[in-house]
């Protein structure tokens, strides 16, 4: 099904695929700007001149302490705990969890499916055709789950810009394979979308961007629905041994993709022109979203990634590797909580179909 509000132009930026680290030159697309003339505010930019990046920040505080996965079965590696400012999900999160799914929802998730397991159900009815109203009701949200991938992990080696873009290039292509018949149902047949593994400064229509600045690890630029992933930045806060964080940072913007191309994007611009008192919260909800999207991913994924036994290490990098810290000043909460991207990265998994990511119908509490 269209949105009434528009839609991405038609590929005019890099095509499709992993593509090497581009010459810093000004990119040459015939972008046309925001459809139907709509000025969309510039909600979630690494840069104000930018045209609509959604950048995915590090972990809270703004420093790249890292954690090491927690022991296995038959293996010696010991967790070593983030430093006090970051909640640890085993500890802190647990208790919030609990005490939000008792808020509510609809419930449904495979027996003994452990952590959130919510299908978020609107409580309100805005007038039909509005931009709440597709925000609350989008078709995307009718989906099935996404059909089950053979997308065995490609080793990250010494997470050089070569290794990664093997990594990046496998995993690029089972989250295409994966998201073309969620497009489809939908009535959206769109090109794929593009992919930027950079080590060296950048040029984008959402703006310049050089490697190692501030917490970006990786943004998707809807100027030219291309996803750019910092090298140095992510080899930075993650190394070559947290496999899992690349999968979600990667997933993560993809999941700006797929609210792109099933209009959700297009809607909440529009929503905002007229509520502009909502923009941090919209972010979070936005943002929350895509982590979303990114967890239904990874269950499609989950037994040729694989991610089996792996699932303790998957709660613990969801909820401590992005967002923001509880120190983060109110105005600067864009992406919310670390702990909030780990319950709606793990909802979208547990649930592992599109019905769980209405981030846009619970209540604050679940969108900090």
């Amino acid at each position: 099904m269209s949105s009434p509000y528009g839609g991405p132009q038609d590929r005019v930026g890099p095509p499709p695929g992993v593509l090497p680290p581009p010459q810093a030159a000004p990119w040459q697309g015939q972008y046309s700007g925001p459809p139907q003339g709509q000025q969309y505010p510039p909600q979630g930019q690494f840069q104000q001149q930018g045209q609509w990046a959604q950048p995915y920040y590090g972990p809270p505080g703004g420093q790249f302490n890292g954690f090491q996965p927690p022991k296995r079965r038959g293996g010696g590696v010991r967790l070593i705990v983030f430093s006090m400012m970051v909640l640890v999900f085993l500890g802190v999160s647990l208790v919030v969890i609990v005490v939000l799914l008792g808020r509510g929802s609809d419930v449904t998730a495979d027996p003994g499916v452990t952590g959130p397991s919510i299908v978020p159900t609107a409580t309100t009815k805005p007038p039909k055709g509005t931009a709440e109203d597709f925000l609350l009701n989008a078709s995307i949200y009718r989906t099935g789950p996404l059909p089950v991938q053979n997308c065995k992990a490609e080793n990250l080696g010494d997470g050089s810009l070569a290794s990664q873009k093997v990594y990046y290039q496998k995993l690029f292509a089972c989250l295409n394979d994966a998201w073309r018949p969620i497009f489809k149902e939908i009535g959206q047949e769109k090109p794929d979308p593009g992919l930027v593994v950079f080590d060296k400064p950048v040029q984008t229509p959402c703006g310049n961007f050089a490697p190692l600045s501030g917490r970006v690890l990786a943004f998707y630029c809807y100027g030219n629905q291309v996803m750019y992933t910092d090298v140095l930045q992510m080899n930075k806060a993650f190394g070559s041994q947290q496999d899992l964080a690349y999968l979600m940072t990667i997933a993560h913007e993809y999941g700006h993709h797929v609210q792109g191309v099933s209009g959700l994007f297009y809607a909440r611009a529009v929503y905002l022109q007229d509520h502009p008192e909502q923009k941090l919260e919209s972010s979070r909800r936005n943002e929350l979203q895509a982590s979303c999207f990114a967890g239904v991913f990874s269950k499609a994924v989950e037994e040729s990634y694989p991610l089996t036994g792996r699932l303790d290490e998957f709660k613990e990098q969801s909820s401590n590797s992005f967002g923001e810290s509880p120190n983060t000043p109110e105005d600067e909460r864009t992406h919310g909580l670390a702990t909030s991207q780990g319950f709606w990265i793990q909802n979208g998994f547990n649930i592992g179909a599109n019905k769980a990511c209405n981030t846009f119908a619970v209540s604050t509490d679940l969108v900090k």
